[in-house]
């Protein structure tokens, strides 16, 4: 089983805060980002990284030495002028503006492990349903679903919450606290992504709604 390090990258005070938590993943700890090249000289094959990078606290990071890191990353800062440049062909990225409560910072921690696992598994089983990353597909047998971005991070989302997730925790989690996200605009893919199953493959409980939680039904 692949053991997972959580490295915070440029902030001593948030990684004292993390080492105080009942957390499950090793905690590494970095002052700049010359020494993540020095961290993989010596990590076994098997690990695995979550990175936090802490964007107030470091000096310019060059953009093409950050997509060299093909673990999840997660870029915090309090100005969000701050993540402009890390934005485009970053793979596994979340961008989240300070403060956060460890809460919240976890359940980001735990999806993006999640879509990171996925990502190197091309077909994935979701009950009796195939999911196909590559073709970003939903298919029963010779039925096909054709799915949009968001709409298999939902998938993928409440495929790891196996004793559901609200409303508010979807929103949350898969947009990343972002100011472009409403209900309405939430509300829309569930809507959609629940039509299509249900005209392609006749299943209108694959998402389910129980006491306030989504569930997959499978």
């Amino acid at each position: 089983m692949q053991n997972y390090s959580i490295v915070t990258v440029g902030s001593e005070t948030f990684y004292e805060c993390l080492r105080e938590q009942s957390t499950e993943y090793n905690l590494n700890k970095l002052d700049s980002f010359k020494q993540v090249n020095n961290l993989f000289k010596t990590y076994n094959v098997q690990d695995g990284f979550v990175f936090l990078f802490f964007l107030d606290e470091l000096e310019k990071i060059k953009k093409n030495e950050v997509k060299k890191i093909m673990f999840p990353k997660i870029f915090l800062s309090s100005d969000l002028k701050n993540f402009k440049d890390y934005k485009k062909d970053n793979l596994f990225s979340t961008f989240l503006q300070l403060p956060i409560n460890y809460v919240d910072l976890e359940k980001i921690i735990k999806l993006s492990i999640l879509k990171f696992k996925f990502h190197y598994q091309t077909k994935v089983e979701v009950g009796p349903y195939i999911i196909d990353k590559n073709k970003r597909t939903l298919s029963l047998g010779r039925k096909i679903v054709k799915l949009t971005e968001k709409e298999l991070d939902i998938i993928i989302y409440l495929y790891g919450k196996k004793d559901g997730a609200t409303k508010k925790d979807i929103m949350k989690d898969i947009w990343s606290y972002s100011d472009e996200v409403d209900t309405h605009t939430y509300e829309t893919h569930l809507y959609r992504l629940r039509q299509k199953i249900l005209n392609k493959l006749k299943d209108k409980k694959f998402v389910e709604i129980k006491e306030g939680k989504y569930f997959l039904n499978h």
